[in-house]
């Protein structure tokens, strides 16, 4: 068995499900504009998967990586930056995906103006939002349950009560910000949770 680390909890898992698991690490990015906490997002160019989607900085991790080393690395490459152009703060939250992507997310802030970065091809524009208007304006939550798409010869009559069998249902959350572009799914996730997180050490 294996352990996992699970923000701060452990979970022990086999070697099945560890080679399931294709691991990513975010960075959300702080930047001062106008004398105010901003933070910095991504809009996907199509040059990468899922254009136009708003991200932040980010990608799988390399050899010998660990979660924060990645999302520094991606950070400085998709944004032109230097390592010195960052202050690392922090961990912030992990999400593990029923597609078995295991993302962590960090924080910290940019020491540059915005007009002085100047972003690789994999991002096609960036965009900043005052960190106030999240933690006065919540996501929107959606439910959307998951559902079963049996294949024709799907074997019904081997099972107990055949197509009336009670199979276990679930449901995904995903998270809408009204902004411009709208932020939503895993980015609105990750940041629901580093907005919550910051505004409670605020107190």
């Amino acid at each position: 068995m294996i352990l996992l680390e699970v923000s701060m909890k452990y979970l022990q898992v086999d070697q099945e499900f560890l080679d399931k698991l294709k691991s990513y690490a975010v960075f959300i990015p702080l930047i001062e504009v106008d004398g105010k906490d901003h933070i910095l997002f991504e809009v996907r160019s199509e040059s990468v998967s899922q254009p136009g989607e708003v991200s932040f900085p980010g990608g799988r991790l390399e050899g010998g990586e660990d979660f924060s080393e990645a999302a520094i690395r991606e950070t400085i490459e998709e944004l032109g930056l230097k390592e010195s152009d960052i202050d690392y703060l922090g961990y912030s939250s992990m999400i593990l995906t029923s597609s078995y992507r295991h993302i962590k997310s960090f924080y910290g802030r940019i020491n540059k103006n915005l007009q002085e970065i100047k972003y690789n091809n994999e991002v096609e524009s960036i965009f900043t939002v005052d960190i106030d208007f999240f933690k006065n304006n919540p996501p929107i939550s959606y439910m959307a349950p998951y559902r079963m798409d049996f294949p024709k010869d799907f074997p019904f009559d081997k099972i107990p009560n055949g197509k009336d069998y009670k199979f276990q249902t679930g449901y995904n959350e995903m998270f809408f910000y009204d902004t411009k572009p709208v932020i939503w799914g895993l980015t609105a996730k990750m940041l629901k949770n580093f907005i919550e997180s910051w505004s409670n050490n605020e107190k």
